[in-house]
């Protein structure tokens, strides 16, 4: 008993994770653990659960989500999170979507949206601090941040372009009613977003493919890069649609950093910190892409 007594109690483990179907290709148990070991935190295990649409509130209340401080939250489940949460910031209250989910006392959540700072800070970074024209190539949770994040940066006109035209319609909405005009491109010429000053192809890597083929057919003369393009894919890089612009002489950027900066902001929520090491966090995630590529290739 001796050696027991003056002992001070282990304090609890603050336990979060990143939730989503599929989501073992997660970035994000990199990203805040890097963060973790940067700020000396000891206190937080941060894991990943698979969570498919629908599953969310049944996962936070019987499942391993009970015991979990916070969460990080891909696709399917952004709409979920926005839902199931009592509090809302002013960014997701806007976008009808979150990307973080903070327990408060008493049990209830509160809903974050950092998608639209994590692309903002991208652009910034790449020297579009002001923007006029803004574009967005796709549509869904990802190209709507997209465009609030254009419209934070100061875009009046935006370009919109996907391949369901009807899938849009949530995108046109946002821009009117923040006083935006919305310019809706066909399809069928969907360079011409290229026009506007900063672009974000928010297209999954299937439908990629396809547009950076149909760029790359134009030739040089077809393509005018725009001041700079953000490509939400990140690996492998460059992503197709970046690689055209980039030949093109356009300044590009890659989804990691978009989300190194959403990470920065949702482990300065989950921690309670005033800053995030957004340096260290995003070397840490390169140098995870640069493994898996290695072990692929063995």
């Amino acid at each position: 008993m001796g050696g027991l007594e003056g002992m001070t109690p282990a304090a609890p483990v603050r336990r979060f994770a990143v939730i989503g179907s599929p989501v073992g290709h997660s970035l994000s148990p990199v990203l805040h653990g890097a963060a973790y070991r940067a700020l000396g935190v000891d206190d937080a295990r941060y894991e990943r659960f698979e969570v498919g649409a629908g599953e969310l509130p049944a996962f936070l209340a019987d499942g391993p989500g009970r015991e979990l401080e916070g969460l990080s939250v891909t696709m399917p489940g952004k709409p979920e999170a926005f839902a199931l949460a009592a509090e809302h910031d002013e960014v997701s209250r806007r976008l009808g979507v979150a990307n973080t989910l903070l327990r408060r006392p008493g049990g209830t959540w509160r809903a974050e949206n950092h998608d639209v700072h994590g692309i903002a800070a991208t652009l910034r970074d790449h020297g579009a601090r002001s923007v006029d024209t803004g574009g967005v190539v796709g549509s869904g949770a990802t190209a709507l941040s997209a465009l609030a994040a254009l419209l934070d940066l100061g875009a009046t006109t935006v370009l919109l372009t996907a391949r369901s035209a009807e899938k849009l319609a949530p995108l046109h909405r946002f821009a009117e009613e923040a006083g935006a005009e919305a310019v809706e491109i066909p399809w069928s010429s969907h360079h011409e977003v290229l026009r506007a000053d900063a672009v974000v192809s928010a297209l999954a890597a299937e439908g990629a493919g396809a547009v950076a083929a149909a760029w790359e057919a134009r030739g040089d003369a077809g393509i005018t890069p725009p001041r700079v393009l953000l490509d939400v894919l990140y690996a492998p890089w460059p992503a197709p649609v970046a690689a055209v612009v980039q030949r093109a002489g356009g300044e590009v950027a890659d989804g990691l950093e978009m989300l190194a900066h959403q990470a920065d902001m949702q482990v300065r929520s989950m921690l309670h910190v005033p800053a995030a090491p957004v340096a260290t966090m995003f070397a840490a995630a390169r140098d995870e892409l640069a493994r898996r590529r290695g072990s692929a290739g063995r």
